[in-house]
């Protein structure tokens, strides 16, 4: 059965030193460390000098105690203070909650942080609980906000590019953000459009359309080149997308009929901009009228939707 011993853990970062904090010295942290275990303790010292508290991955020392904790060869760490560990709370209950796997208990000299003791882990739970709370809050409270933008904003949010568009950042009554206009594949949704819309034409009679025809089907956005390949089921979500509409009043009716949520007036439909298509996880469906100009008047588009 391996002996294990007690480790103490001491760092100082450069900033440390420059503040000329003589208490965080890496003499004064072993010396108060080694004081507590007692001299005739059986122990390590594991120092970090010159290393910043950001990142544990970059403190050799640390890491090897770690690895050491790992093997079973520590039974508890000694330090002066838990920002010895890290900067940051939500990490230091982190490296605690895995020394908890390996049953090393962590005691701080400066911090109620003695996860030998039954109190220290119900209070270290309690803050790793917090934690995780704050996180999931967090990220609820961005997720809602993206949403909420994504359905009030025209403009583009950004993820995968639509066919037909890119990107080009613009201002619009005061604010700055991304509009689509038309890319070097525009023309090749106009004209899938434009043939299917005639009576008797089908999906793949559009794909052959432009497969004879040699209309793009890549452009250039950015320094990415975006590739499609144009087949029956891309042609589908191209014909029934109403981003390529230029939406009028007869467009609002058309979504108004269909039990969208619009979150503009019917004014605002003037024949020019295109929409912008979301759905929220309520089910709830929206329609918003986009910084971008349509590249279908609303009769094609209609009567595509119609066929």
């Amino acid at each position: 059965m391996k002996t294990k011993y007690t480790a103490i853990y001491v760092r100082r970062s450069v900033s440390d030193k420059d503040k000329g904090n003589n208490s965080l010295s890496i003499a004064a942290q072993r010396e108060e460390c080694i004081r507590f275990v007692g001299e005739g303790a059986d122990f390590k010292v594991y120092c970090d000098d010159g290393k910043s508290g950001k990142d544990v991955r970059h403190r050799p020392e640390f890491m090897q105690m770690m690895s050491d904790a790992k093997d079973g060869l520590i039974d508890r760490i000694i330090v002066k203070k838990y920002d010895r560990f890290s900067r940051n709370m939500r990490e230091y209950l982190n490296i605690t909650d895995e020394l908890d796997r390996y049953g090393v208990g962590v005691i701080s000299l400066s911090e109620p942080f003695n996860t030998e003791t039954k109190e220290g882990r119900m209070m270290r739970n309690n803050l790793l609980n917090f934690a995780e709370f704050e996180r999931e809050t967090i990220a609820a409270r961005v997720k809602d906000a993206y949403s909420t933008k994504a359905v009030e904003t025209g403009f583009y949010q950004g993820g995968k590019m639509f066919f037909g568009f890119q990107s080009s950042r613009q201002t619009i009554n005061g604010k700055t953000g991304s509009v689509l206009v038309p890319s070097e594949v525009a023309q090749t949704v106009i004209a899938a459009y434009e043939v299917y819309k005639e009576p008797g034409t089908s999906l793949l009679d559009v794909v052959n359309y432009i497969k004879a025809h040699d209309l793009p089907t890549s452009s250039i956005t950015g320094n990415a080149p975006i590739n499609r390949i144009i087949d029956r089921s891309e042609i589908s979500r191209i014909l029934e997308n109403p981003l390529y509409v230029r939406a009028d009043k007869n467009v609002y009716e058309f979504f108004l009929s269909r039990g969208f949520t619009i979150i503009d007036d019917i004014d605002a439909f003037d024949g020019v901009h295109g929409l912008m298509w979301h759905k929220q996880k309520s089910e709830d469906r929206f329609i918003k009228v986009g910084y971008h100009e349509g590249l279908v008047d609303s009769e094609t588009w209609l009567a595509v939707q119609d066929k």
